[in-house]
């Protein structure tokens, strides 16, 4: 019988031409030339590697983690392969097993060259809701000498983790420094500012222009400093985008509103409106001196909504929020609140995800008030009508708590530093309930927890307004 095996001076040239295909950006081409490697050589540890990357890229985790351990198989002790490998591993929610490779990888090769691996520890501890530990892997990382900066968008990102992580803890002094590199981690497009940027200088008789940043909760939940920069005597101009400015322009008259699409008028100085409390360096516990109820709408705006026979309590919903589905409940699990026939019940649902209502036909139960809803002035209206909302984090939640109004909030095991740990309650909105996943991606015990919560809360709310219990 004929032997075939290929000589190792050609398993070295397809290894080259496979190297030079995937540079080009040929990946296709290139898994082709790395497989006819790993048939010949079943050995070569550097084609499983990078067939094990590629895949990955591609968006098969589950292939790339095979392909990575048989790597590692082959050239055990190699700290890139258990980077690269606890990448995936994490794609897969498969976070003990990639924190104990990328601890490996560190003991292994402790250098400059190899400080990812730091991050991503901490940023496993950081999504476990185990801030003081994701910190001191962030600490560690950046007393890492990087003499020649190699690593500075490294440095940048894990200065925005420990920021993240000292909030959850409620330690916004030593923050706020970290958090305002924000806006230098690679891939944020910033607008083009020219001058002086606000850093605390006195504001006495002087223009502050707030450039627009991040995603529209962000600038619900910051916008409430205004005041403080008013009395120190700003002229203060805020860059908005369309759909928040009626309800910015309504609530902060002394405020000159632009919009993201008009040209910037002169001023003094610029800066974000989220990095005000970083700028006047307020803690904690000068959150809380802040109004609370600072958003509004006009008495003659006032309405009426459609609402069932026998009916004393309107509740809102919003079960998807963005980027989907990572803030979204499935709508199933408010489907037993409509039990309650003192309720009438809206939804403030934005996007295709309404048409759930159809799938579970409930239609019939939830009254749809999208159509009424062009911008959050609208919304706002609307919200005011109501005796509580239901929602996933989203722009709404900080929209409702900025009105004042009763919000139950559904959140993800790991979610947003602003609502804290291990808290049902919340220092930024005090008319916040919150209730928590216990387990990542579990929503039924904390969807059980609401639906007792809210059977007190309707019984308690008939009695208060005097109305017969239901079944009576």
């Amino acid at each position: 019988m004929q032997n075939t095996k290929v000589a190792i001076p050609e398993i070295e040239a397809l290894f080259s031409k496979a190297e030079q295909l995937r540079q080009s950006g040929k990946v296709e081409e290139a898994l082709k030339e790395y497989t006819k490697i790993v048939y010949f050589a079943p050995r070569h540890w550097p084609a499983y590697f990078h067939l094990g990357v590629l895949f990955g890229e591609k968006g098969n985790d589950l292939l790339a983690v095979s392909l990575l351990r048989r790597s590692l198989e082959l050239k055990p002790d190699n700290a890139v392969i258990m980077n690269h490998l606890a990448d995936y591993l994490r794609k897969l929610s498969r976070n003990e097993e990639a924190k104990e490779f990328l601890e490996t990888s560190w003991s292994l090769d402790p250098s400059p060259k190899n400080i990812s691996a730091l991050l991503k520890i901490g940023k496993i501890y950081y999504e476990m809701n185990r801030p003081e530990e994701a910190i001191s892997y962030f600490d560690q990382l950046l007393t890492v000498p990087d003499s020649n900066n190699e690593n500075v968008d490294i440095i940048c990102v894990t200065r925005w983790f420990r920021s993240l992580s000292r909030m959850f803890l409620g330690d916004y002094l030593a923050a706020w420094d970290d958090y305002e590199v924000r806006n230098d981690i690679p891939g944020v497009v910033l607008p083009e500012l020219t001058g002086e940027k606000w850093s605390g200088q006195t504001l006495s008789n002087k223009t502050i222009f707030f450039a627009y940043e991040q995603r529209f909760g962000d600038i619900l939940q910051f916008i409430r400093f205004l005041p403080r920069l008013k009395d120190a005597g700003a002229k203060i101009i805020v860059q908005v985008p369309p759909e928040l400015d009626r309800q910015l322009r309504y609530s902060y008259p002394y405020a000159e509103l632009v919009s993201t699409n008009e040209p910037i008028p002169d001023y003094d100085y610029y800066q974000f409106i989220t990095s005000v409390p970083a700028m006047l360096k307020l803690s904690r516990e000068d959150i809380t001196e802040d109004p609370v109820h600072y958003l509004d709408v006009d008495d003659k705006d006032k309405t009426s909504l459609p609402v069932r026979n026998d009916t004393f309590l309107k509740v809102g919903f919003v079960w998807a929020g963005q980027p989907e589905p990572d803030r979204s409940i499935p709508l199933a699990h408010y489907i037993p609140l409509l039990k309650h026939r003192s309720v009438s019940f809206f939804s403030f649902q934005l996007g295709d995800r309404r048409k759930h209502m159809e799938q579970h036909a409930v239609g019939w139960l939830i009254h749809d008030l999208s159509p009424r809803i062009s911008d959050f002035y609208d919304s706002s209206v609307l919200l005011k009508e109501m005796d509580l909302l239901i929602t996933v984090d989203t722009a709404i939640a900080h929209q409702a708590g900025a009105l004042g109004m009763p919000v139950w909030l559904m959140l993800l095991f790991f979610s947003d530093w602003r609502w804290d740990l291990n808290r049902d309650d919340n220092i930024w909105y005090p008319s916040m309930k919150l209730f928590r996943q216990e387990k990542q991606g579990d929503w039924t015990e904390p969807a059980k927890r609401l639906e007792i919560a809210f059977e007190d809360w309707v019984s308690n709310s008939m009695k208060d307004r005097g109305a017969m219990p239901e079944g009576s």
